[in-house]
């Protein structure tokens, strides 16, 4: 057997090769690289492997995956399936969704942390599945005890809900800052935290640095974190409203996997404050997956499918 996964995301890219009683997982900047073909031959030069044939690979893209070719989100590439059967030597080539692979890696996880511990755990029913990274990714199950890949969608883009004054506030700036349309995703996600930290009067960093400094005590990086964390509870409580998921929300992706220790701290309530309806989305589990590989699991989970 030889297949080969791959999660693309906006920032870096994941790959691993599956052979028989072995795998190997790389990790890739796609600033370093004009085009998915190059990080593709890279990764199998670096496999020794670059005229061996695939009998699978599944890639996991960020963008919705029915046109042709593909254009990325986040990221200024076009994926075109023929092209790469013609270039490598591969038997099936498979496109999902990024968020298809990352929610099928976040089903299938082991432990997740439960951040409503309130709410029976189902093993069957529809879930919903959320990810802050460089962008906001959603997809959802109709029941997450048959064996078919999720939904994907593009609910990142869906109006950002202010709640409260300051973040009706946050909203105005946003809305002047990006000429409109203020999307949750302008919200959830790296650069959504960045701006939330520019916003409430801090320097223009990018996620990480706001994290470090929150973890070293500075209060304008630790009221950029809660914020995000509080908007992030009022928009997971939302998608348990418009989805009523039995099986649970679960929460992934590389920012909330590095902001994990934060959502004990206000995430509850947030997501609990939806007045008559408190008791509803009180009822629904919410899980938070804090491997920052989520999507690299769930590609190759589906690799080796079949």
């Amino acid at each position: 057997m030889n297949r080969v996964a791959a999660d693309i995301g906006g920032t870096n890219s994941r790959f691993a090769w599956l052979g028989d009683g072995e795998t190997t997982v790389r990790e890739y900047r796609n600033a370093d690289f004009s085009d998915l073909c190059q990080v593709i031959a890279r990764f199998l030069d670096e496999e020794g492997k670059p005229t061996v044939k695939i009998e699978r690979m599944v890639l996991a893209l960020p963008a919705p995956v029915e046109q042709r070719p593909v254009r990325l989100t986040n990221i200024d590439w076009r994926v075109d399936p023929q092209s790469l059967q013609q270039k490598f030597p591969i038997q099936e080539l498979s496109l999902v969704n990024d968020f298809q692979a990352a929610a099928v890696g976040a089903i299938n996880a082991s432990s997740p942390r439960r951040l409503n511990p309130a709410a029976p755990h189902a093993s069957a029913g529809p879930a919903v599945v959320a990810g802050a990274g460089t962008g906001l990714g959603q997809a959802w199950f109709a029941d997450i005890s048959r064996d078919e890949l999720p939904r994907a969608t593009e609910g990142g883009h869906a109006d950002f809900a202010p709640q409260g004054a300051q973040q009706r506030e946050l909203q105005a700036w946003l809305e002047q800052r990006h000429g409109g349309h203020v999307s949750c995703e302008r919200l959830l996600s790296g650069g959504g935290l960045a701006a939330i930290h520019e916003f409430l009067g801090g320097a223009a960093l990018d996620a990480a640095a706001v994290e470090q400094g929150a973890r070293a005590g500075d209060a304008t990086a630790v009221e950029a974190v809660q914020m995000f964390v509080s908007i992030f509870g009022a928009h997971a409580g939302n998608l348990a409203l418009l989805s009523n998921p039995a099986a649970g929300i679960h929460l992934c992706g590389g920012v909330v996997a590095h902001l994990a220790d934060w959502f004990d701290d206000g995430f509850l309530e947030s997501y609990s404050n939806k007045g008559r309806m408190r008791h509803k989305v009180e009822g629904i589990p919410v899980y938070l997956h804090d491997r920052a590989d989520i999507g690299m699991q769930g590609a190759i989970q589906i690799a080796l499918q079949g």
